[in-house]
Order: C-alpha cells, then structure tokens, then sequence
C-alpha cells in the first residue's frame, strides 16, 4: 500500500534547525560565521548529543516524558538534503548545505569532476573507504568545507565517536580539529566514556555521536520493533545522564534528520532516456535526487514518475531549499512523493535494494526532529 507525504521545505532562518544550532555552536566557542539566526547557548560548557536517525516521530514514541526542570523539549527541523554527511558538515561549518557542498551521500566535486561517496571519500562504485585520498585529500576535493573548531583557541573540546570512523577523511574534514577523540565499541562503552568525560570538568565542550538507531532503522525500517526498542533505551538514557550533569553542562540532544520505510526501489539504470539527458548520473540519497541536465527533465520526470516534485534551479534558489545560491547547486533536485526510493545503483552487487529505511527527502517524517535543551 502506498503512503503520501507532505513536503517541508527548510527555513534556514528558523531558530529551531541544526543549522543554527551550529551558528549557536560556533558562537560559544569564540568563531564568528556570517549566520542568519543562531541558537543560544546558556553556560560555560556545552554537550552536544547527535542520535542519527532520531526522528522526532519516533523520539515522540520513545521518550519517556517527565516534568523535569530544565528540561525543553522543541520540535526542529534539519537541513536538506536530510542525510548524515550533508548534516554532519553544516554542524561543524556552521554553512548551509549550498555554502559547503556537502549534497548528499553521493555528491558531486568540482574539483574532481566527478560523483563521491562523501561519507566514505570514494567512487560510488568502490568499496573501499577513503580511496581518493592519494590523489587528492577531502579538504582539497571541497575547498569550503571549513570547520569552525580551526578557529578555536581557548576552548578545549573533546568528541567521542564511533571506533573506526575517527580517522576517515570525511571526520578529518568536518571535526577532525577537535583537541582530544576518544572512541568507543559499543552502546555501553559509549555512555561510560561520555558520563567519564562530563565528570572531568576541563572540557567546555563535547561532541557524543550515535549512530545505532539510524543502522537499525535501515535494516528494518521506520518505527520497528527493535527500532523503538533501541531508542527507548539510548533516548532516555543519554537524557538521564545529561539531567545529572546539567549545572555543568547545557546540552543540546538533537539529531540530522528521520527515516520513513520505502516499500519500492525504482532504479534510474533502466532508464535510457534519462540517462542519455544527464551529464552524469542522478546523485544525492534514494529520497533526495539530484540531477546535472541541460535539457528539460523537469517535464520529462514529472510524466514519467508522477510522484516526484522537480524542482529547477530557479525554484531551488526562491525557495532556498539549499540555502544561499552558490554554483554547487544542480539543475533539477527531484523529491518522493510516495514510499518509494529512486536510485542509480553503481554496484552490481548493490545492498542499497535491501535497506528498508530510507532518507534524504523533504518529508515531516525525514524533516522534522526532536531539539531537547537541558540546562541548570
């Protein structure tokens, strides 16, 4: 059965977005960025808490709800396209994703002149992770992402993220600037480095990353059994720990966007027409599909998937659906409608066809998502 969405569009003016969280963020930490609204950040030190995958739809079914003082729970909203790496490079640039060029999970360097996994800095088609860094680094192959944490002098910061992904070229990139990484293995390692760090009082600020509900999310989908059952646990115990600490450190608990389950893969490779219309692949995430043509494919996608919304490249600027104008933006951005994901597959032996939980796109579902602010 087929499920329809309503379309939000992102207002980078909002207080309530991740993208002026990082104006917030890049404000208490002594960085000036050229911001249109910025949140505040109360205190001395700040925790930033980022559950991927955390959806304010499912942080709404999980969230055990308490009358507790200092507690504030706001619906937010992320940037578009509401996937990881395009998040991820706005909080720590504190640029909206037109500003940065991050676009995506597949994304297009002009420096290179081609398609990049931004996440793992390789081709699409590759396994491998941070393959393209021998001829070139990250920083070079996207010359504006431009991390505050370079500009900070008397803060010290500390991240505790995933083992595995503290050296990749996307993190050197984005918040490899911070002064100390500390890694973890699993859930509960995780919590006993964080609650050991909010314990020592020498940092001002932490950064704590979370990724095992989005990883369930895609395996099962949106608002499954072990989904919930997951962010039950991570949601209200990381709030938990967060209250203990709260008249040392203000905390931000928010996360880069939501997932809805896609019944259907539509695969773009069956498609000689269009490919025959574009410049190079359609690109972006399954939920958000991005497309460089000097031909009309806006007319051609809506007949062909009328579940689609295209958007040109005027409307992609009125409507700031990137931010700011800047070269990086493609000549059509085309969003589903349905419950579908809309890809070209660049592997032989794809998974992407499996992933049940999607993301990427402009629905509430994808959009929307919890911003909890604790302070003493």
């Amino acid at each position: 059965m087929e499920s329809y969405y309503n379309i939000i569009e992102p207002n980078y003016n909002d207080k309530n977005n991740n993208y002026s969280l990082a104006c917030g963020i890049a404000n208490f930490l002594g960085v000036k960025r050229n911001c249109e609204n910025h949140v505040e950040i109360e205190g001395k030190r700040f925790l930033l808490i980022l559950v991927d995958g955390l959806g304010y739809d499912l942080f709404t079914k999980v969230y055990r709800t308490q009358q507790i003082k200092g507690v504030e729970v706001v619906k937010g909203y992320t940037v578009f396209p509401s996937t990881t790496a395009t998040v991820i490079t706005t909080l720590f640039t504190a640029l909206t994703p037109a500003e940065h060029g991050v676009l995506g999970y597949i994304t297009f360097s002009k420096v290179l002149g081609s398609l990049v996994n931004s996440l793992r800095y390789s081709h699409p088609s590759e396994q491998d992770r941070d393959s393209l860094k021998d001829g070139l680094s990250f920083s070079k192959a996207f010359p504006e992402v431009r991390s505050y944490l370079e500009d900070v002098k008397d803060k010290n910061t500390v991240e505790i993220i995933p083992k595995g992904i503290e050296q990749t070229e996307f993190t050197i990139a984005t918040h490899g600037k911070m002064k100390e990484t500390r890694t973890y293995t699993n859930y509960w390692d995780g919590i006993y480095n964080l609650r050991k760090v909010l314990e020592d009082e020498k940092y001002e600020f932490v950064y704590f990353y979370i990724d095992a509900v989005d990883s369930l999310e895609h395996k099962y989908g949106a608002l499954t059994e072990p989904v919930l059952e997951a962010a039950t646990t991570i949601v209200n115990d990381l709030i938990s720990l967060a209250v203990k600490f709260k008249d040392k450190f203000s905390t931000v608990l928010t996360a880069d966007h939501g997932q809805v389950t896609v019944e259907k893969m539509i695969k773009f490779n069956d498609d000689r027409r269009l490919l025959e219309m574009v410049e190079v692949p359609p690109y972006g995430d399954s939920r958000a599909i991005f497309i460089r043509s000097r031909y009309n494919v806006k007319k051609y996608l809506e007949e062909t998937y009328p579940q689609l919304r295209v958007y040109d490249r005027q409307e992609i600027v009125d409507k700031r659906l990137l931010g700011k104008d800047s070269p990086y933006i493609p000549d059509y951005i085309a969003v589903p409608l349905d419950n579908k994901g809309y890809v070209y597959v660049f592997k032989e032996a794809s998974e992407l066809e499996k992933l049940k939980g999607h993301h990427g796109g402009l629905s509430k579902e994808e959009m929307e998502i919890p911003m909890v602010f604790i302070h003493d």
